[in-house]
């Protein structure tokens, strides 16, 4: 059954505060397992005690129509706690329950070619047997979860568990300034502007002073 593998997975994911949903959803696979013992024991007492032979049409006809009625009310019965189980679970599940089959072996079907009233009810059975069994350990699966609280990760943790970003060890490459030649009168200004700071006249006032002086 779809709906109960999936309750079972997210129940899960579960923590400690829904242990009260898990067991809710445990007393609603108990009564499924219900559901199936006793319809099991209904075909059993038929075939117990078959009574006279029906048509080579119906299972009705062999059967009779109390037995059926009942059956059909535990399969309504049985389909209404599955639903349930499965809205406990989440809609995750419950999607599922449109799509689930009859739980109850019911007795509404045509016989086949050569079959038998005695025939479906032993055939029944034995699915019954086989569903309620696999009810019963759906239940002990449920039941061994552990319902842990996930632990919190702290900043700290989850920024360490951040991958360290790659640092390229590529050269850039750096552009050299161009080397470029003052232009002539640049050079003369910049003599002139020495000469001052340093205190060197001219040759030719010099000159001219000191004929002043011989004089």
């Amino acid at each position: 059954m779809k709906s109960l593998e999936q309750a079972v997975a997210l129940i899960g994911q579960w923590g400690p505060e829904r242990a009260k949903d898990r067991q809710q959803i445990l007393s609603r696979i108990d009564g499924l397992s219900s559901s199936c013992s006793e319809a099991i024991n209904i075909w059993q007492r038929y075939l117990d005690a078959p009574g006279a032979a029906g048509d080579e049409w119906t299972i009705l006809s062999w059967v009779g129509p109390e037995r059926a009625k009942r059956l059909h009310e535990i399969n309504l019965e049985a389909s209404e706690l599955l639903r349930q189980a499965g809205a406990i679970a989440g809609p995750e599940a419950v999607r599922f329950h449109a799509y689930e089959n009859d739980l109850v072996e019911m007795a509404y079907r045509r016989l086949t070619t050569g079959e038998t009233g005695p025939d479906v009810a032993r055939s029944a059975i034995e699915r019954m047997h086989t569903r309620r069994a696999y009810l019963n350990q759906v239940a002990a699966r449920i039941k061994a979860i552990q319902l842990v609280r996930p632990k919190a990760v702290s900043r700290g943790a989850a920024s360490s568990r951040l991958p360290a970003k790659k640092v390229s060890l590529k050269k850039v490459p750096v552009k050299k300034a161009k080397k470029t030649r003052p232009a002539a009168g640049s050079l003369k200004k910049a003599s002139k502007k020495k000469a001052g700071k340093t205190g060197v006249r001219p040759a030719k006032k010099s000159a001219r002073k000191s004929a002043k002086k011989r004089r």
